[in-house]
């Protein structure tokens, strides 16, 4: 062995990969002296810029977290939500007063910190004052529910005394109109004086009613002019009803009436107006708003100091990375110089030896590998080297060589052994007419020495019936190569049944197979022929005694039944059964599960394709429990005539 194929193609690569790893090392070393350089650089400007950067985002998020949150407060609909929101305020103007002692300490952020401090503490001044607005509001929210619950028990008091007044001045108007008789008189005055006491009482119950309405829904208005105009009207409204209780004065109740009804007139002005409190609580919403503007501009200012801070943090930042990207400017030249020769090494690795040299010998030895499989034994295999291809180029020739010859040897194996399934089968096959002609020759010597001539002769004719059908057993075996004969006549079914038993009784009297022929009574017509449906009759019934060799209760059953259309003929034994696995391929050529020499696997084959050439289908179903059926479906014929 000299050196070159003592170093191999593993030497050779680790000797190439050996020198760009070289490279590779030394680019590393350049690489990492130019970026400890600008490291340093970069942990300068997260020491001093990164973090007053972060500071100062981060006050402004808490400047926005006040934003957020003061419009919350003024929303507050009760005590505990407005003290959740304001402590939560006061957490975030914490935290804002201890980032701005961090983020400008020292001297020369003196100057700095004041006018954050000033800023903040104009922003915590805001939201004292919106949390003292949102407190009267509360104020004003109970204080108005106050009164309106007060303003529906006095209106509820000027009904209770308005309604029996106005009931008593019904009846009297009665009283008054059946005194004027059926006469046609004209009614006194009592009764006119009756009638405008009823006429004022409505009036003052239904101003009432209005003024009521109206003080209700003032107390939710958003509009201050609505508002105000709102309260006109009602005074409008309660003016007129002044002169309305003047002729009530002799009424009883009257005193207790009036008093109902100034009690509705103070919700309008005075101590206990609605108007005037929602008049006042709208003001302070007003103010509450503004506040809440002043402190969006406080806040804003804030934010807008902190901005300019982080851009003059940002140009410093800049500046360091100018520098170093001028560093690295004056590196990129050595560092490209290195990554270059590394590429070009690489590069003539892979094209000069790796691809034109290993990967060419192996796709031209792939490629007489492929030709080698397909059969051409005369494929060239190319040589040259001296390393592991060139091992493999020597062995592939070798295998070609002997290729030949073993693939002849395996041709004559596989011929004998077809020839010997083929005799075996074929044996198989005749052998149940074998063993029928036996029987007729045995029986009609029988009937010669009785001197019965006649049924001697019929024994002989059966004989060469029999003959005859062992001679159309062996045509049929041809039927898988041929196109099946299209003849088709109408057979009596139960003729060819009991004709098939017939051949066979003697072996189905021999195994003790007990046969129950459940055919319909009466002649029942198929399409078909009578030679080639007898023989599948024979192979599936022959198949059912064999399975039925080893189970001690034998029983063959033979049924059908008819439809418009069609006979279905069942054929089941008490066998073992098939396994559903392997049931759809027993009709396959040359598919057995018998013993080797016991059978050739044509029977079902042959017989499911008589069957299709005759029209109709066979099947199969088969159970552990009670044995295997076959089902075979042929064309109902409605008369009957020679097949």
């Amino acid at each position: 062995m000299n050196l070159a194929q003592k170093f191999g193609i593993r030497g050779r690569m680790f000797f190439a990969f050996g020198v760009i790893a070289s490279v590779t090392i030394v680019t590393s070393v350049i690489a990492w002296i130019a970026y400890e350089r600008l490291g340093n650089s970069v942990q300068q400007i997260a020491r001093n810029d990164i973090t007053a950067v972060s500071l100062a985002a981060e006050l402004a998020a808490k400047g926005g977290a006040i934003t957020a949150t003061a419009p919350s407060l003024v929303a507050a609909v009760s005590e505990s939500e407005r003290r959740r929101d304001w402590d939560a305020l006061a957490g975030i103007l914490r935290k804002m007063e201890a980032l701005v002692e961090r983020i400008y300490a020292g001297e020369a952020q003196a100057r700095e910190h004041a006018l954050k401090t000033r800023l903040l503490n104009a922003v915590a001044s805001n939201l004292r004052e919106l949390d003292a607005v949102v407190r009267q509001r509360f104020w004003f929210a109970d204080r108005n529910r106050e009164l309106s619950d007060r303003l529906r028990w006095a209106h509820a008091d000027l009904l209770d005394e308005v309604d029996p007044m106005i009931d008593d001045a019904r009846f009297n108007i009665g009283l008054g109109l059946e005194k004027t008789g059926p006469g046609g008189r004209q009614p006194g005055g009592d009764l006119k004086a009756e009638v405008a006491h009823q006429e004022a009482l409505l009036r003052i119950k239904a101003a009432g009613n209005l003024l009521v309405g109206l003080i209700a829904r003032a107390a939710n208005m958003t509009d201050a002019k609505a508002l105000q105009d709102t309260r006109h009207f009602a005074m409008e409204i309660a003016e007129p009803i002044a002169d309305d209780f003047a002729p009530l004065k002799r009424i009883t109740g009257t005193l207790s009436l009036r008093q109902s009804y100034n009690s509705l007139l103070g919700y309008i002005s005075g101590e206990n107006s609605l108007f005037e409190l929602r008049r006042d609580e709208l003001e302070l919403m007003k103010k509450g708003q503004g506040l809440l503007a002043e402190n969006r501009k406080l806040v804003q200012s804030l934010q807008d100091e902190l901005a300019a801070d982080v851009e003059a943090v940002n140009a410093q930042a800049r500046g360091a990375a100018t520098r170093s990207a001028e560093f690295l400017n004056r590196t990129k030249l050595t560092f490209a110089a290195a990554a270059v020769g590394s590429i070009v090494i690489s590069i003539l690795v892979v094209w000069l030896y790796v691809g034109r040299n290993l990967v060419g010998r192996i796709t031209a030895l792939d490629a007489s590998m492929r030709r080698i499989a397909r059969g051409d034994l005369k494929a060239n295999v190319p040589s040259g080297g001296s390393d592991e291809i060139a091992d493999m180029a020597d062995a592939l020739r070798t295998f070609r060589d002997t290729l030949s010859e073993t693939q002849a040897e395996l041709v004559q194996a596989g011929k004998l052994a077809a020839l010997g399934q083929l005799s075996a089968g074929i044996a198989h096959e005749l052998n149940q007419p074998l063993a029928a002609i036996r029987s007729r020759a045995h029986s009609a010597r029988v009937l010669l020495e009785r001197r019965r001539p006649a049924g001697a002769r019929d024994n002989l004719m059966s004989i060469s019936s029999l003959a005859a059908r062992m001679a159309s057993k062996i045509n049929h075996l041809k039927t898988l190569a041929r196109k099946p004969s299209s003849q088709i006549g109408i057979v009596d079914l139960g003729a060819v049944v009991a004709e098939a038993l017939d051949i066979l009784q003697a072996r189905i009297k021999d195994e003790g197979v007990t046969v129950i022929n459940r055919l319909p009574r009466g002649e029942i017509f198929v399409k078909g022929g009578a030679i080639r449906l007898e023989q599948v009759l024979l192979n599936i019934i022959g198949n059912a005694l064999d399975a039925m060799g080893n189970v001690r209760r034998r029983a063959l059953t033979i049924a059908a039944t008819q439809t418009r259309d069609d006979v279905v003929i069942q054929i089941a034994d008490t066998g073992p059964g098939i396994d559903a696995a392997i049931a759809e391929q027993v009709f396959d050529p040359f598919f057995t599960t018998k013993d080797v020499g016991e059978g050739l696997g044509l029977g079902l084959s042959i017989s499911y394709n008589i069957i299709k050439d005759l029209g109709g289908t066979i099947k199969v179903g088969s159970d552990s429990k009670k044995g295997t059926t076959f089902l075979i479906s042929l064309a109902r014929a409605a008369e009957m005539a020679p097949a």
